[in-house]
């Protein structure tokens, strides 16, 4: 339909440099499985962790893929899960058993939680003094809203990335989310320096990062403020030639003329030629504020062309541009996503095969196999006959509710 097929089994050369790292996940929702997610997509063994009543992704998030939720579905994909009451001594114990030959332990609850519960860093650093140890958090580790709630929705709202340059309406939320995104880039690089330096000298890390810290870090262009410079900060800002404009056809294509010769190329283009040599418009900084009125000419030219024509106008005159496009249908569909398989299907046991992004990167021209998230508890056996659990045994804590 739109891309290549994966299934249970990697294909041969498919890359798998981290298959020798074992990675325990205790998280839940989107930044801290991602994370992990990273890791288990490069051939890590990486055990997804589940309370009794199941992962938060997996039981709130909608639509549903009948009991499983798409967050849970798209960020645990390529591990084994098992349940398991850590409140429970014995499921304590059990998970303290798997961390002894970690390599990456990985959590994402509210501060002080693990820590009230035995499982902080220093905790399991005494049995393991090489584990790097992740925290996620939603504020960062100080400061008075360390220990408050969070979603990547209320991190959009402190951030200012409701708020868009040259928009006095109403705070919009982002069509996609910003610290749940970017923090597990953050959080996986560290972690994987944390293991060149356990490499090296033998210690193991606690490696910290926020939702907070992940959408500074994607909003950074906008936060740069001179220490010696009075007045509020610069807001980012179009220059002429750049912004969203409407075709015939009811489309809306994005231009970014965004360089001096590509400013130059779009004027020649659209019959304005006076408009390139204008030293009033020469350089970027001069087109932003002429932006509104050059943009009211340009949408002349713009508005009786197609999308299609505009675009291919565009394209031959190498000036950036985009369709717009209005869902995730109509993107799986384009012939350059088709292309490059940027869109997989997955085979899963009960759902069939289900499209999604694939791994955002190739290595050697060899993309990661994906597998289907798991299935609630779908490996508590295999995992826990690894950690030294007899049959009767595994029998017994299922009985009494520590795993299942």
């Amino acid at each position: 339909m739109f891309g290549e097929t994966h299934g249970h089994r990697g294909r041969r050369g498919a890359p798998r440099m981290l298959e020798d790292l074992k990675v325990i996940d205790l998280t839940t929702m989107i930044a801290g499985p991602v994370t992990a997610r990273m890791f288990s997509e490069l051939g890590a063994n990486v055990i997804h962790i589940e309370p009794p009543w199941g992962d938060d992704g997996r039981n709130s998030t909608t639509p549903f893929l009948g009991s499983e939720g798409v967050l849970y579905t798209v960020s645990n994909r390529s591990k084994r899960g098992i349940v398991l009451d850590i409140r429970n001594p014995k499921g304590h114990e059990l998970l303290l058993r798997m961390v002894k030959d970690a390599d990456i332990f990985i959590e994402n609850m509210r501060i002080g939680v693990l820590d009230k519960r035995g499982l902080g860093y220093e905790d399991l650093a005494k049995i393991n003094p090489g584990l790097v140890y992740v925290s996620i958090s939603g504020w960062g580790r100080e400061g008075p809203l360390k220990y408050e709630p969070t979603y990547d929705v209320i991190i959009q709202a402190f951030s200012t990335a409701m708020r868009r340059y040259d928009d006095h309406g109403p705070p919009r939320l982002n069509g996609s989310m910003v610290g749940d995104t970017s923090t597990p880039l953050l959080a996986a690089f560290a972690a994987m320096a944390a293991l060149r330096e356990r490499d090296r000298s033998g210690r193991g890390s606690h490696v910290t990062s926020s939702l907070l810290q992940g959408a500074f870090h994607m909003m950074a262009p906008r936060k740069v403020v001179p220490e010696n410079e009075t007045g509020p900060p610069h807001e980012r800002q179009l220059p002429a030639g750049a912004g969203v404009f409407q075709t015939s056809d009811g489309e809306w294509t994005f231009i970014c003329a965004w360089t001096n010769g590509q400013f130059e190329r779009f004027a020649q283009l659209a019959g304005y030629p006076h408009l390139a040599g204008d030293p009033a418009y020469a350089t970027r900084q001069l087109r932003e504020a002429a932006q509104v009125e050059l943009n009211e000419l340009f949408n002349v030219w713009v508005q009786p062309h197609t999308r299609d024509e505009l675009i291919a106008a565009l394209r031959d005159a190498d000036i950036p541009c985009s369709p717009v496009y209005g869902g995730v249908e109509e993107l799986m569909a384009d012939a350059h996503v088709q292309a490059n398989d940027f869109v997989v299907g997955i085979e899963h046991p009960t759902k069939g095969r289900i499209w999604q992004m694939g791994a955002g990167f190739e290595i050697n021209g060899e993309r990661p196999e994906l597998t289907y998230s798991p299935l609630f508890g779908e490996h508590t056996d295999e995992v826990l006959r690894e950690h030294g659990c007899s049959d009767e045994e595994i029998a017994a804590l299922r009985e009494e509710g520590v795993v299942a």
